[in-house]
């Protein structure tokens, strides 16, 4: 072998003794057992001991030594216990332990989880378990439930997981596991159904290999609600060995955190989540009203402060822009990340509040943070190329949304995006070609869900840069009719009617939308949608009311 080879093998071996924590046992093994040493030289001859007792002392500790490099190298203790630690080739070194300055703003990013092949991932789509409580009521619990054993799947890098707007538009439609699976493009579907009576509770789950409509797993369980969490962890882990995948011991111990052990504070979280899919100030408000109860019975639930950060940052950019919802969403991130520096949630919520407050390098290193714990998390992407837009950084925002659309492909929102930074960047072709592919994804979504107002003024957007302009017109009109006293909607309403050559209409909407709370200047002003406003007093004049 060539000293180069011998080289790379003993850098192999240094690193595998890092991995497995090797090297800090020994040291922390030899400095206890030099301390122990100079006590029993110190206090066993004064206690009359025979002199070869020291002697003893020192040659059970060199011993000891071998025995416990041994078991360092064979085991390692985690919050599940002693677990026998995974060999490199399985275990993936580089994917290991990050650490992260959260104190004041800084972040210190580790090293980022190696980059799988979607060849090598098995694909799984979670669909919304239906609610069979008799109660609609309960269909927050219900689709929560979903969530958030779509959220324990997603961190695991080996698999391949359908967003849950992807899964979610299926909710309420009859369609079979071989036609849902090849529209999410997926190879398993895992479906279910909750029923809950009071402090009662009946999950079903079942996990379907597309390909056959066979099933590979199912299970019933009657549990007590505050074994919730347990049922979720043991679905998660049914459905890891089924698709028989291997986890190393960090992903292990990923996939058995609890954010809560609180049932009642995991119920209200639920309850807030579900008001924070649509755009209106009401439902922003009923979500922080849901998580502060939460954190009134947990006051260190990391996620509950992530979701105040976001109904807040959601507040600022579409409701109100005002100092006070800026300065709740950046305490309420902080304190996110102060309680579990490894959720890649608290730091997408920390990156999306300093977006609002234009601190966009460090909010740039917050959404490199939270990709890197978990690359299927779509908001991370998706908010880290707003904050590219908002700084008129048009090739890398193409990127970022490249990547968001990738981990959800059923989003309309992200090509929307990603064809507005190509308008930016002068390069038609790409723009149209874009436009043209998501004329099915927008239009799918609008069917499903009518009262999406978001989804009938992206919708009319694209429409009519495609040529279909009576559709257009008939999509921004019914938006602007469901929710007309709405900022993000008089907001966008008015882009279109830019885009239509009707500059009065647009500007008496943009005055509207500032006047209602609209505020993101910086958006504003890199957004290629008002291109032709600039240099319009009452544009400009606009953008000074919002400084």
């Amino acid at each position: 072998m060539t000293e180069s080879g011998n080289t790379s093998t003993f850098q192999r071996f240094m690193a595998e003794l890092r991995r497995r924590r090797v090297i800090r046992v020994a040291v922390v093994y030899v400095i206890a057992g030099w301390l122990l040493i100079q006590v029993a030289s110190t206090v066993l001859p004064g206690l009359n001991l025979p002199e070869w007792s020291v002697t003893l002392v020192i040659v059970l500790v060199v011993l000891g030594f071998p025995i416990t490099f041994l078991m360092a190298w064979m085991f390692d203790l985690g919050p599940a216990g002693v677990q026998r630690t995974v060999p490199a080739q399985v275990a993936d070194v580089g994917a290991s332990t990050s650490t992260h300055d959260t104190r004041a703003t800084v972040v210190k990013e580790g090293p980022r989880p190696p980059v799988r092949g979607d060849e090598d991932r098995r694909t799984i789509a979670v669909l919304p378990f239906v609610n069979m409580s008799g109660n609609a009521e309960n269909e927050y619990f219900s689709d929560g439930i979903s969530e958030e054993i779509l959220n324990l799947l997603s961190k695991l890098p080996q698999l391949k997981v359908a967003s849950r707007t992807s899964a979610f538009i299926f909710k309420g439609k009859a369609a079979s596991i071989p036609a849902v699976a090849r529209e999410l493009g997926v190879s398993t579907v895992l479906e279910g159904s909750v029923r809950r009576a009071g402090e009662q509770v009946r999950i079903t789950a079942q996990l379907i290999d597309a390909e056959s409509d066979s099933h590979l797993w199912s299970e019933t369980y009657n549990r007590e609600l505050k074994d919730v969490f347990a049922i979720q962890d043991d679905i998660a882990q049914s459905i890891v060995r089924a698709l028989q995948v291997t986890l190393s011991p960090q992903e292990r111990r990923a996939m058995q955190f609890v954010a809560t052990s609180d049932a009642e504070a995991y119920d209200y979280y639920l309850r807030g989540r579900r008001y924070m899919y649509s755009m209106a100030r009401r439902d922003f408000e009923h979500a922080i009203r849901m998580f502060e109860q939460a954190i009134a019975l947990d006051s260190k639930y990391a996620l509950a402060y992530a979701g105040i950060a976001d109904a807040h940052s959601h507040l600022y950019r579409y409701v109100e822009a005002s100092r006070d919802n800026a300065e709740r969403a950046s305490r309420a991130s902080e304190q996110a990340l102060i309680l579990d520096r490894d959720s890649a949630e608290a730091h997408a919520s920390r990156g999306l509040a300093l977006v609002i407050s234009e601190k966009f390098e460090e909010a740039e290193r917050e959404f490199e943070v939270a990709t890197g714990l978990n690359p299927n998390l779509f908001d991370a992407w998706y908010y880290y190329g707003l904050a590219c837009s908002s700084q008129g950084k048009f090739e890398k925002a193409a990127q970022l949304y490249i990547k968001a659309s990738e981990v959800n492909p059923a989003d309309y929102q992200s090509p929307i995006f990603l064809a507005q930074v190509y308008a930016s960047l002068g390069r038609k072709q790409d723009e149209m070609k874009v436009r043209l592919s998501t004329l099915g994804t927008v239009e799918r979504h609008v069917r499903l869900n009518p009262h999406d107002t978001r989804a009938l003024y992206f919708g009319a957007q694209n429409l009519y840069r495609v040529g279909e302009r009576e559709k257009a017109v008939a999509l921004a009109e019914q938006a602007l009719k469901q929710d007309q006293n709405e900022p993000v909607v008089l907001y966008n309403v008015a882009c279109f009617y830019v885009i239509q050559g009707d500059q009065q209409r647009a500007l008496d909407l943009l005055e509207k939308a500032v006047e209602l709370g609209w505020g993101d200047r910086a958006w504003m002003e890199n957004d290629s949608d008002l291109d032709a406003l600039h240099g319009n007093p009452r544009f400009d004049a606009l953008l000074a009311r919002i400084l």
